[in-house]
């Protein structure tokens, strides 16, 4: 699933997550990225749907983005990175670019919100039509907000991180409750919600 140098680069940005913790760095200075066993079912869960358009929010300095842009390469898709800050987008940037995934991965940098409604310039805004695949993982009080924002094909799948190690129930019943939505709680990584929105989500207005 994964090449060598994608392995190496993914262990190397977990152990830096985890020593930035050890050291107990203010938050703002650690890179939050994606559990590996996270990262794992992420990959096999794009390439089982055959995701073509992949979508993440909150990529930090590019572990998760490895991951699908990894899947992406076997299904043929294109993944967009949304990261509200500069210094871990460029790293992302750079590492994608030097596993040769350049053309593969699309980065936003600003708000999130901003992007998904689409008002900010045109160049940046989200024009990906559908996605088939949603990896949350920005801000926590940010889940719902933005789930509500995507625009979702039949069939999609929001997976949103940290849910048991930041015990985001709210964040869980506010999924479950959208008509035609099948969810599950998975104690992997800190925790995933994986939800399957079999009508999709058409966009709001």
């Amino acid at each position: 699933m994964f090449t060598p140098e994608e392995r190496a680069a993914m262990a190397g940005l977990w152990a830096r997550k985890t020593d930035q913790d050890a050291r107990r760095l203010p938050r703002l200075e650690r890179h939050r990225n994606l559990h590996p066993a996270s990262a794992e079912l992420l990959a096999a869960l794009a390439m089982g749907l055959g995701a073509k358009r992949i979508l993440e929010i909150g990529g930090s300095s590019g572990l998760s983005t490895i991951a699908l842009a990894a899947a992406a390469r076997r299904t043929e898709g294109r993944v967009t990175s949304i990261e509200i800050e500069p210094v871990r987008q460029a790293e992302a940037r750079e590492t994608l670019a030097a596993l040769g995934h350049a053309g593969r991965v699309e980065f936003l940098l600003g708000d999130a919100a901003t992007i998904l409604l689409g008002v900010a310039e045109p160049e940046r805004a989200c024009a990906t039509p559908d996605m088939d695949l949603v990896l949350l993982d920005c801000e926590k009080e940010d889940y719902a907000r933005f789930l509500d924002l995507l625009v979702l094909s039949p069939g999609a799948v929001v997976v949103a991180d940290n849910v048991l190690s930041h015990d985001l129930a709210e964040y869980v019943a506010h999924v479950r409750a959208k008509p035609g939505v099948e969810s599950v709680t998975l104690a992997v990584g800190q925790g995933l919600e994986l939800s399957r929105f079999t009508r999709g989500q058409p966009a709001r207005g």
